[in-house]
């Protein structure tokens, strides 16, 4: 075995335990409830348009 195959073995390990530790932090249990209250935001906002000139239009 040389360097280079070593190398390869050893980044295609590191690649793999990332992709472990990005998908644990995705599908754990703290996730769901975060990706569920981002869900609600939008039924949550109040759908009254405010009655102010910050937002650029002309009255």
């Amino acid at each position: 075995m040389d360097w280079t195959n070593l190398g390869r073995i050893l980044f295609t390990v590191f690649c793999f335990t990332v992709f472990i530790v990005i998908a644990l932090g995705a599908f754990g249990k703290k996730a769901k409830k975060r990706y569920d209250e981002a869900a609600n935001l939008v039924m949550d906002e109040d759908d009254t348009p405010a009655n102010d000139a910050s937002n650029g239009a002309k009255q």
